[in-house]
């Protein structure tokens, strides 16, 4: 549970005014002691540390707001601070950052992200497990997401290209293989997200200046600079989307190879039992897919946020001497006075302001320069090649190929039907396969049966043959001729009618 593993006041600092001292004063301390080094500070260096943010965030704390410098503080054994006077330092200042550094650890400590251990004579500070990752993920946030994710597209191809290599012992990249990509969905989420929030923030401005602040501290800086860069270059899905989707159809076509990995994940205690194992081996394979394939309508809809707020900003620069007044002001006593000549009807006139006199500029450069030479039109015969006879041979054979291979519905039925009785049972390694549609039906029928769901089907030729077949897996006799090897099954037939086989029309 969430709540049994963070202490019930964790959120208490970020409650009140100074939740902005807080977030820094915390993020300092992780980052320092805790992210990346495996130390074990004490009391003391907590302190100083903490009195260090106070020093460079004086803005955050003080009421003036203004820059402060402090003395140093050098930390002895124990809790004690040496204090090591500076000159131009302000005392007053020291001593009132020196009580509020220790205020600041003792709420810490109350609130549940910091506890003190004690190794024999030796005390010192370290951080929860909840309030650690809890820390991490307020970093995160703070950083932005496209340092973190910027490889999750090449990551996800390693590791489905490894399982085509080994699946045994690179089972367990699957399984993180689907958590790659489901971040990699949740960023292009929050990509998507901070387009629409900086859209809602531009059009609710009421001034121009704060319009071009969000516009280029908000959306160009922290999105355009930083995320949609990097989905658009290192990270882009479409450089290595059917590199991930030929890998996963691989792997789906793999009985051995599906077999394996659910083997790994059993032993590796990711299910209970082997039928759990390979389910999840089917959910994280349909989890890389569905992200995969679903992208294009993310890309669209962050492209439209991003050539809107574009054209949102050159439109804002375009006229923005004009909404301040500047334009109008200096147009409206010209045109007074050009209304006043027009009445008064008098020719020759000139008119004093910032209307400059037009002035004829006369340039070689700028004469028109004659069209280039076109030929005329002529009406003519339109003189077709001869038909190349070996090319309508091979069109002709590749679309007898594309027919061949793509086996129906119901030409699985008519296969069924011959190799299994009405109202009875036949096991899948009795069927005989005499020819290439013989074993192209049975192939199709194997792969209909692994991905069908628990009623029968979830696929368009297992929702087909529902209404007259069931089939049963089963690891007892395993399907082993001069075609194929693979997991056996069980077909009984639930009905006596035939399939009326329909030629292809031509």
């Amino acid at each position: 549970m969430l709540f049994g593993q963070l202490d019930p006041d964790i959120f208490a600092l970020f409650a009140g005014s100074n939740r902005f001292l807080y977030e820094r004063v915390l993020l300092g301390i992780y980052q320092h002691f805790y992210r990346s080094d495996l130390r074990f500070p004490s009391e003391a260096e907590i302190v100083r540390r903490i009195y260090e943010d106070l020093g460079e965030h004086a803005d955050l704390w003080r009421e003036d707001e203004a820059p402060v410098k402090l003395d140093e503080l050098a930390p002895r054994r124990g809790k004690r601070l040496r204090r090591r006077n500076v000159g131009t330092a302000d005392t007053q200042a020291t001593s009132e950052a020196i009580i509020r550094a220790r205020h600041i650890y003792n709420r810490l400590r109350a609130t549940g992200w910091l506890e003190e251990s004690r190794y024999g004579l030796k005390v010192t500070v370290d951080m929860p497990a909840g309030a650690m990752r809890l820390a991490e993920f307020l970093c995160n946030l703070q950083e932005g997401m496209s340092e973190q994710l910027g490889g999750l597209v090449i990551q996800v191809k390693n590791e489905l290209e490894a399982l085509q290599r080994n699946a045994r012992e690179n089972a367990p990249g699957l399984h993180k293989a689907a958590r790659d990509a489901a971040s990699f969905g949740r960023y292009l989420r929050s990509v998507l997200s901070a387009l629409r929030d900086i859209d809602d923030q531009v059009r609710g401005s009421d001034s121009v200046g704060r319009r071009l602040r969000h516009y280029f501290e908000d959306f160009v800086e922290r999105v355009l600079l930083q995320d949609y860069a990097a989905i658009s270059t290192t990270s882009h899905p479409y450089r290595f989307r059917h590199r991930i989707l030929g890998a996963l159809d691989a792997v789906e076509d793999s009985v051995a190879d599906i077999g394996a990995i659910a083997e790994a994940y059993h032993e590796a205690r990711l299910a209970p039992d082997a039928a759990r194992a390979r389910d999840l081996v089917y959910e994280d394979l349909s989890k890389v897919r569905r992200v995969f394939e679903q992208i294009e309508e993310a890309f669209e809809r962050i492209q439209q946020h991003r050539a809107r707020l574009e054209t949102r900003l050159r439109n804002t620069v375009r006229y923005a001497g004009r909404r301040g007044g500047t334009f109008l002001q200096r147009s409206e006593p010209i045109l007074l006075q050009l209304d006043m000549l027009l009445e008064r009807g008098k020719p020759d006139l000139e008119v004093s302001g910032m209307m400059e006199r037009r002035q004829t500029f006369w340039s070689p450069l700028l004469l028109a320069r004659p069209r280039n030479y076109r030929s005329p039109i002529v009406g003519g015969l339109l003189v077709l090649p001869p038909p190349d006879p070996l090319r309508d041979l091979r069109k002709r054979l590749e679309r007898e190929y594309l027919d061949r291979i793509a086996v129906t519905p119901e030409q699985v039925a008519r296969f069924l039907e011959k190799r299994v009785p009405p109202f009875g049972s036949s096991e899948a390694s009795s069927f005989w396969i005499d020819s290439v549609d013989d074993f192209l039906a049975f192939e199709t029928l194997r792969l209909s049966v692994l991905a069908s769901d628990e009623a029968g089907g979830g696929n368009a030729v297992a929702n087909y043959l529902k209404s007259g077949f069931r089939f049963t897996r089963t690891d007892a006799a395993g399907v082993d001729n001069a075609w194929l090897s693979c997991a056996g099954f069980t077909v009984t037939r639930t009905a006596d009618h035939v399939t009326i086989e329909v030629p292809h029309a031509q």
